[in-house]
């Protein structure tokens, strides 16, 4: 995690509705801070620039609500006075702790570098092996699914899947179903800028993973 602080029971002081985003605001009197928590109920459109309606979002707002502050969404005003902890970011607030991935730039391309596993997971819509880069966290990505922007939502392509599944073993020497025997083994990572436009990181095939 990269720059995070926890603010202890902080009491929440207002709360503010603004297209489908409900704005917490906690006072932090001991550092002169005002923090501010947002719960999104709907998502923002890319294209048309404005927030929509989207049921997923609204359940997971709603969740959220009832967990934290035992109140709907719509009622978050009666949860003033309430105190949380506050896990403060560079960029935003939260009432969770939120797993930090570093981004490589695109004037990182041809960086090469040796690090270690820390986690490999397959999440649904691929596969996911995280290393540590500077101090930072890092993650190399085998998709096998699309998110169709006028459905809101991730498909997965099954043949994808697969190939995916095949390339993972023969570049790591074990099945994703037994992708823990090789967390904490060294790997060589390469940042490539892809349409010149994306940088990631493209793990190199180990020596200890050729058969």
């Amino acid at each position: 995690m990269t720059n995070t602080e926890i603010r202890n029971q902080l009491p929440l002081e207002e709360v503010e509705y603004n297209e489908g985003v409900a704005n917490l605001t906690f006072l932090d009197k001991e550092h002169g801070e005002i923090l501010t928590v947002k719960l999104f109920s709907k998502t923002f459109n890319k294209d048309t620039k404005k927030m929509e309606d989207n049921p997923e979002q609204a359940q997971k707002a709603e969740e959220h609500s009832q967990k934290y502050f035992g109140v709907a969404f719509d009622d978050l005003n009666k949860a003033v006075g309430q105190t949380h902890d506050i896990y403060v970011y560079d960029r935003f607030c939260s009432l969770w702790e939120v797993e930090m991935v570093e981004k490589f730039k695109k004037d990182q391309e041809g960086e090469i570098f040796q690090t270690t596993i820390d986690e490999i997971k397959d999440d649904g819509k691929g596969i996911r092996i995280r290393f540590k880069h500077e101090g930072k966290t890092y993650e190399s990505k085998m998709m096998y699914a699309d998110y169709k922007e006028g459905l809101k939502d991730w498909f997965v392509n099954p043949n994808k899947r697969n190939t995916q599944y095949a390339k993972f073993e023969d570049k790591f020497g074990v099945s994703i179903e037994n992708a823990d025997e090789v967390v904490g083994n060294d790997i060589m990572v390469e940042v490539k800028v892809a349409f010149n436009k994306f940088a990631y990181a493209e793990i190199k095939k180990p020596k200890w993973a050729k058969k």
